[in-house]
């Protein structure tokens, strides 16, 4: 299976010189005009293209993904103009001939990478490529293709496994001599992969490293359109129930976040502070300092998280999106790279409006969340910000900022779309959002909490490691030296004792002091907890909660919920809900479809439905061919 052709080749040859080409032709690679396999493979340059080849090919996967991870969980509903296929996936009654049961666009990813593996190893076999340049590319390839399988593991009851080259899907989907593989099999099978790579570090030897394209008023910064492969290892090891792995890997991306960054106080750490008006927050929610009793002085700073440009750095002081966001597809608009998000979820322009919030999501959720000090009850990352009422209509607002870009901004500075003047309707820009900093950091306390630290993952969840662990003495007084406070860490023993550490990689240093004591500026001092961030208050423990068994229990039940508050519609819902359910059903496909069931229900409940027929049965998808 090919990929490249003639123009990406000449395209990349001019970046490599930094004298780029189109941004359209970078940002999707035509797939139409094929070359053979002896003019693809000659040296780094052409391995370099052919890996942004494939995530053109990825690109493609967008609808999918997020149709398939949202619309079959509790947030997403379907509207009247919803396609058969659509309303089947939203009922679970899909059958094998439904649209987003063709594995095709998974399997031209798969093939791909396979095609580009082989390739690979015979450059490296015949010396037109060093040791040293192939093990960073070939791991990037591998990852992609665990990626894709892994995607494929937590919709579909038996998946061809293939890693060899062939020429066409078809060939996949036909034949019976390849092992078919089911979530159980395929997820250790992928950690193996994963674990056996030669590298698991940022690819920073890629010549699209650390580049930025421009496409008229558009700018691409390039690092961000590749996965993380220490991030997907950890999710693996988590959907695995390997809690330590998990968070070692999570741990290990946020440690190279410090290294590579002068801003080791913001970089991925959900932090913020108190705004007085004439400082800037980060992606925060917040009001003006001393005014938080008035709605008016309300700033919502969390939705810019989905209307900045890649480019977007910030300053030393103040967050830039990659700050928070970790992997993002962006598509400018052109014919050969629109945003697919803009017919699924827009009301206006050349949206045809298809899905939409679920009211579940909405009433129940967003809308119940109470605010710190003021008690307005309303979660900002809902309303106007994931969702908006747009005539009448509810909206999947996330996707959309680009293509509704014409802004305006109020007196605190937050953001407002107009929604009836879109400045090229035929334009779709967008961007798909795979991996940042606060789904980072709902993974890192899930995995925190299942190996035995409940309290870390409530400060995660809630309001930061500074405040959870600033251990008073006997008679209540703070130990303000903080020479044994505001790190993760055990209850000291005694007035006089330091506070033991977590061990790593539970151990996050939040310190700060000044003189008169020791100067202390310590990387997490800033992290605000994802609630926190959010300006709301900490969730409340339930009487039930007695043991330490208990509190692991609750906080995992409270992090699936702020993960659909937090990272609602961007395609983590499913896996969400299947992964825990298949961790409390002990391996039982009947309670584990129960667990996902009782969470799809509320949706249906809301919009006034009957329940839905979800079972072992049709938990998992069957395969078109």
């Amino acid at each position: 299976m090919k990929i490249i052709n003639k123009t990406s080749i000449l395209l990349f040859a001019a970046f490599s010189m930094l004298s780029l080409a189109s941004c359209d032709d970078l940002l999707n690679p035509d797939a139409t005009q094929v070359v053979e396999d002896s003019e693809n493979y000659q040296n780094v340059y052409d391995a370099d293209n052919a890996i942004w080849g494939l995530y053109g090919k990825f690109a493609e996967l967008a609808e999918h993904v997020v149709v398939l991870n949202e619309l079959r969980a509790d947030l997403m509903d379907v509207t009247p103009n919803a396609t058969p296929d659509q309303v089947a996936l939203n009922e679970h009654t899909a059958t094998a001939e439904n649209a987003y049961c063709d594995p095709t666009p998974f399997y031209n990813v798969i093939l791909n990478a396979n095609d580009m593996i082989a390739n690979f190893n015979k450059m490296l076999a015949e010396n037109k490529i060093s040791r040293e340049n192939y093990e960073p590319r070939y791991a990037d390839v591998v990852a992609v293709r665990c990626w894709t399988y892994f995607q494929l593991a937590m919709h579909f009851k038996d998946i061809p496994y293939v890693t060899s080259p062939l020429e066409s899907v078809q060939a996949v989907l036909n034949a019976d001599n390849f092992p078919k593989k089911n979530i159980d099999e395929l997820i250790p099978l992928l950690i193996g992969e994963m674990q056996a790579l030669p590298t698991l570090s940022e690819n920073t030897l890629s010549s699209f490293y650390g580049k930025t394209i421009q496409d008229n008023s558009k700018s691409f910064f390039l690092n961000l359109q590749f996965l993380n492969k220490r991030l997907l290892l950890g999710d693996l090891y988590l959907w695995n129930n390997q809690y330590v792995e998990a968070a070692t890997q999570y741990k290990a991306y946020m440690n190279d976040a410090d290294v590579s960054s002068a801003k080791t106080q913001i970089k991925n750490k959900v932090s913020g502070w108190v705004w007085a008006g004439n400082n800037e927050p980060r992606f925060q929610i917040c009001y003006q300092r001393f005014k938080d009793q008035d709605v008016s002085s309300y700033r919502n700073m969390w939705k810019e998280i989905f209307s900045r440009n890649s480019t977007d750095v910030g300053s030393s002081a103040n967050v830039g999106l990659q700050d928070e966001m970790i992997w993002m597809i962006s598509y400018s608009g052109a014919a050969n790279s629109s945003s697919p998000f803009v017919k699924l979820f827009a009301n206006t322009g050349q949206g045809e409006y298809q899905l939409k919030p679920s009211a579940y999501a909405i009433d129940s959720l967003w809308e119940t969340q109470v605010q710190q000090s003021n008690g307005f009850v309303f979660d900002g990352r809902g309303r106007e910000s994931s969702f908006d009422v747009i005539n009448g209509q509810p909206v999947v607002l996330k996707y959309l900022y680009d293509y509704y870009n014409n802004q305006s901004v109020d007196g605190n500075k937050t953001i407002h779309l107009n929604y009836d003047l879109i400045s090229n309707p035929y334009s779709k820009p967008g961007k798909w959002f795979l991996y940042r900093a606060a789904l980072l950091h709902l993974r890192f306390a899930e995995a925190a909490n299942r190996a035995g630290y409940p309290r870390l993952a409530y400060a995660l969840l809630n309001n930061g490691i500074k405040a959870n662990y600033d251990w008073p003495r006997s008679n209540g007084s703070l130990r303000v030296d903080k020479e044994g406070v505001q790190y993760s860490s055990f209850p000291p023993v005694d007035d006089n004792t330091a506070a033991e550490p977590y061990p790593e990689p539970f151990y996050l240093d939040a310190r700060q002091n000044d003189a008169p004591y020791t100067f202390l500026r310590s990387p997490w001092r800033d992290n605000s907890g994802i609630r926190g961030r959010a300006y709301l208050v900490n969730i409340q423990k339930p009487d039930w909660v007695i043991t330490t068994a208990d509190s692991i229990q609750w906080i995992e039940q409270s992090l699936l919920k702020e993960a659909a508050l937090e990272c609602g519609f961007e395609g983590q819902r499913w896996g969400d809900l299947l992964r825990i359910s298949r961790r409390n059903a002990n391996g039982d496909l009947n309670n584990t479809a129960t667990f996902v069931k009782q969470y799809v229900d509320k949706k249906f409940e809301a919009a006034g439905k009957g329940n839905v027929n979800l079972t072992s049965s049709n938990l998992f998808l069957e395969m078109k061919k």
